[in-house]
């Protein structure tokens, strides 16, 4: 919901469930971060938070080229989770919002 900040929450449940947690706050220049994080989380079986999705609509669409063709079952760990937070924003690409958990 507007306003509201969801880490704390994601910080507890990463550490009940022991895993390691890494965030990345979208913005200028943050997409190659990004993508860096969800590949090694993606290998090693850790969890990222993409904060502020609706700061980067520009690079809406190469998170979900990526979503498509690296963050696939056969190429990621079982353990590794991907959190996004976003306002409300028509660049939120919709195959994301489709084939994620919500």
């Amino acid at each position: 919901s507007p306003g509201s900040d969801p880490m704390s929450s994601l910080l507890k449940i990463a550490g009940d469930h022991g895993a390691k947690l890494q965030s990345v706050s979208l913005g200028q220049g943050q997409g190659p971060v990004a993508i860096a994080a969800m590949g090694e989380a993606a290998r090693e079986g850790y969890w990222v938070v993409l904060q502020n999705c609706h700061l980067a609509p520009s690079w809406m669409p190469a998170l979900e080229r990526y979503w498509e063709s690296e963050l696939t079952a056969d190429k990621t760990h079982q353990q590794f989770r991907l959190w996004l937070t976003s306002y409300p924003t028509e660049a939120f690409p919709v195959s994301i919002l489709q084939n994620a958990v919500k």
